[in-house]
């Protein structure tokens, strides 16, 4: 019976159904967002207010004392508001995952436990977590006459909104791993879902990554610097995660291309370079007249400093004409070059 459910099952028909998802539960999320962020400015407002006010109210004692209580009944009114406010909304956004999980579990029409169900969902949980990349610069949109203004408001946007991002990102992403971890326990050896549910707990250790150097003034960057310590654990937790499901490919199927190109570019997105050498030196024992696979060595053997190895591939392409050639030492010129700005000058 499941069989003929997942023979029947019509994954284009699924994928033109989710933007219509993810259109309202992006809706949803960011009337979330923005009602705190108008919270915030709507008392932020009011006490502004107050205390432009207090000058006015200094002619009479009453009414000075007036104003000052008012004032005070505000901002205790903030408080006390502001730590409601702080409790619900992690409810809200679990409560909008859970109804989007829900509304795609709907639109699958596989039950849970079957081969597809989880996995699909997954995928579809990680594809809205990738979107949210930057979203926080997105929430106000300018036209017309504030254009000139757009970078000052994206700016503010990112700095009220980043948080709200990063924890959903978060509640996506360990949702797909659940979803990937189900599935596993239905189809334990299915080595598309392990590199799958490796390639989730990459995503994970992405986001607690601190901002590139590019990113320098992004308003996450207190973030990390505050939690330096926690996010580096979480990140090799998710990193070793990872590597653990990887290891399960290569355990499998050792002889299998496919898995040692998944394992290369995992971990290419770990930064580990040495283990993605590795991983690309099986690949060309598997494929030894692929050209392609030389030409990606060559480039990881100048990036890491192993120049000698690097010409001797470049040598090798060049006598088999492969017109990648050039662009590989191209590569080792320029990484020799990093590395002399690295001497300083002494004379």
């Amino acid at each position: 019976m499941s069989t003929q459910l997942e023979d029947q099952f019509d994954s284009e028909q699924f994928q033109t159904q989710l933007p219509q998802h993810y259109r309202t539960i992006l809706k949803e999320f960011q009337q979330i967002s923005r009602s705190f962020v108008r919270f915030n400015l709507l008392f932020l407002g009011i006490s502004a207010s107050q205390l432009a006010l207090l000058p006015f109210a200094a002619s009479g004692s009453a009414l000075l004392a007036l104003a000052i209580g008012a004032l005070f009944l505000t901002l205790f009114s903030y408080l006390v508001l502001l730590f409601y406010y702080q409790a619900k909304k992690p409810e809200q956004l679990n409560a909008l995952l859970h109804r989007f999980i829900a509304s795609c579990r709907t639109s699958l029409g596989l039950p849970p436990g079957m081969a597809l169900h989880h996995l699909s969902i997954a995928e579809t949980l990680v594809k809205l977590a990738h979107y949210l990349q930057d979203y926080e610069w997105q929430f106000i949109q300018l036209s017309g006459f504030f254009v000139p203004l757009t970078r000052l408001i994206a700016r503010f946007s990112a700095y009220c909104h980043w948080h709200d991002v990063f924890r959903f990102k978060q509640l996506l992403l360990h949702a797909a791993i659940e979803e990937h971890l189900n599935q596993i326990r239905a189809t334990p050896t299915d080595l598309e879902v392990h590199a799958s549910l490796a390639s989730a707990y990459i995503s994970l250790s992405q986001i607690y990554k601190e901002p590139k150097s590019s990113e320098i003034a992004h308003p996450r960057l207190r973030l990390y610097r505050k939690y330096a310590a926690r996010f580096e654990e979480q990140f090799k937790t998710a990193a070793s995660l990872a590597i653990e499901e990887l290891q399960i490919l290569s355990q499998f199927a050792p002889q299998d291309p496919w898995v040692h190109e998944q394992l290369s570019g995992a971990y290419r997105e770990l930064e580990l370079f040495n283990e993605e050498i590795h991983e690309v030196e099986l690949l060309l024992k598997l494929r030894p007249l692929d050209r392609e696979i030389l030409f990606r060595l060559g480039t990881l053997y100048f990036q890491q400093g192993l120049n000698a190895k690097g010409l001797q591939i470049y040598e090798e392409l060049r006598k088999s004409n492969f017109k990648k050639a050039e662009d590989l030492i191209s590569s080792y010129g320029r990484t020799v070059q990093e590395k002399q700005e690295l001497i300083p000058i002494t004379i």
